[in-house]
C-alpha cells in the first residue's frame, strides 16, 4: 500500500504560503521554531477535518506538540485566525 507524507514545506503552493503559515507569522506564533512544523501541521489537519473549530478544539489539536517557549496562546490565536481566513 502506497502512502504519502506531507511536510510543512508541502502545504505551501506555488510559492505562496498556506493560510496557517501566514497566520503563524501574523500572530508571532513561533519563537525558537522547534515546535513550529508540528504545530502548523496539527492546525492544518484540524482545519481539513473541521473548518470551523472552537478555541477548545484548537487547543486540543496543538496540545500534543511541546512548545518549549510557551507560545501556546499565540499558536491558538494563529490557528483561529487561519480558520477565519479559510472560510
Amino acid at each position: 500500500m502506497a502512502r504519502s507524507v506531507e511536510t510543512i514545506e508541502g502545504v505551501a503552493k506555488g510559492g505562496a504560503l498556506h493560510p496557517v503559515q501566514e497566520a503563524f507569522i501574523d500572530h508571532d506564533a513561533y519563537q525558537c521554531g522547534f515546535c513550529t512544523p508540528g504545530q502548523v501541521m496539527s492546525v492544518v489537519a484540524l482545519l481539513r477535518a473541521n473548518g470551523k473549530p472552537t478555541e477548545d478544539e484548537m487547543r486540543r489539536a496543538v496540545a500534543g506538540n511541546l512548545c518549549r517557549c510557551g507560545a501556546y496562546v499565540n499558536i491558538v490565536k494563529a490557528g483561529m485566525s487561519a480558520a477565519r481566513r479559510s472560510k
